[in-house]
């Protein structure tokens, strides 16, 4: 192997990993938004609100994109197998 598939392998996994992680951080992402902001508007000032919503939130999303995730990842692996033994 040479120094230029190291560097595609290594930008494809770092891209992949953005890839995989984006669904839930998007949804913490909205979801706080969307709470601090009914939070302001309702003068609701309890931060255990924004963290259990987001948490139940983030676990639906990662339970929703896991089976996309995981064959993202099985195809990237078996990439990568066929790179490094073919």
């Amino acid at each position: 192997m040479d120094y230029d598939t190291i560097g595609r392998l290594t930008s494809a996994a770092m891209t992949l990993c953005l890839l995989v992680s984006l669904p839930a951080v998007l949804a913490a992402a909205l979801i706080g938004l969307l709470v601090s902001f009914l939070q302001a508007v309702t003068s609701l000032q309890d931060s255990s609100i924004s963290h259990g919503i987001k948490l139940i939130v983030v676990t639906v999303v990662i339970m929703l994109a896991a089976p996309w995730g995981a064959s993202a990842i099985l195809q990237f692996a078996r990439n990568i197998m066929q790179t490094i033994f073919l």
